[in-house]
């Protein structure tokens, strides 16, 4: 997964320049409260926080669940902020983290930024997932009331890719009445979906297809959910490769 994008990869017109344009945005990730992964030493290392205040000078974040990661920050010259609000790319960078008192805690504060990248698109984040122990989708389809229980590919806040073994009816535009991913004990997503896409991939057997599904009326809450999942997943996948 590919933490940020280089600002030379990102045209200008998606640059964000003026003052009050960016304290709205960061001001909007406030008030809805918006996961931020903040990245830093070249991406290696991240942690998950919230924006807290947005000041003329200033833009204060929360100290992120790993105090490891909490201490390398502070000796970080720069880092990079993102977001996906609505699935909606929102980048910027910061210089020289500080660990300061706000209030009665300990946050963070960088400079303002002076620019912000805002994809006005919706950009799909997706995450590969492991093929061990497979995240599964159970699909309920909306005219035949068919239930599949599929192993999932990737994931995003825009929908997922799964893999599809034999010959089914299912077929590009289909609606899905209902389809449900465990992402974790407290948190079970549901929602209506439709597939977008249905793709041969492979002709062993009966066939394997790889089905593409975007969310429909996915709850708020959920976005918050996936994104927090596709840190935690792309975090234990590092951890793996630094062993």
């Amino acid at each position: 997964m590919s933490a940020s994008l280089s600002n030379d990869e990102i045209e200008d017109r998606f640059f964000l320049l003026g003052r009050m344009e960016i304290l709205n945005i960061l001001n909007d990730l406030i008030h809805r409260r918006e996961p931020v992964t903040v990245y830093f030493n070249g991406g290696n290392e991240f942690i998950l926080s919230l924006l807290l205040e947005a000041r003329a000078e200033a833009l204060i974040f929360d100290l992120g669940g790993d105090e490891r990661a909490n201490k390398l920050l502070e000796k970080a010259a720069s880092c990079t902020f993102l977001a996906l609000p609505d699935g909606i790319r929102v980048q910027f960078s910061g210089i020289e983290p500080n660990r300061f008192l706000w209030g009665d805690k300990d946050a963070f504060w960088v400079p303002l930024p002076e620019r912000i990248v805002r994809l006005q698109r919706r950009e799909s984040y997706r995450n590969a997932l492991p093929v061990v122990n497979p995240l599964r989708v159970k699909l309920l389809m909306e005219e035949d009331s068919q239930l599949y229980d599929l192993a999932l590919h990737d994931l995003s806040v825009g929908g997922f890719a799964a893999t599809v073994y034999g010959e089914t009816p299912l077929r590009s535009d289909d609606k899905i009445a209902q389809l449900e991913i465990q992402l974790s004990d407290k948190n079970v997503l549901i929602c209506p979906g439709q597939i977008r896409h249905f793709t041969l991939i492979s002709r062993d057997g009966n066939g394997r297809y790889r089905i593409g599904v975007k969310f429909l009326k996915l709850p708020h809450v959920m976005e918050v959910a996936i994104q927090r999942f596709i840190i935690k997943t792309e975090y234990e996948r590092r951890k793996l490769l630094m062993l």
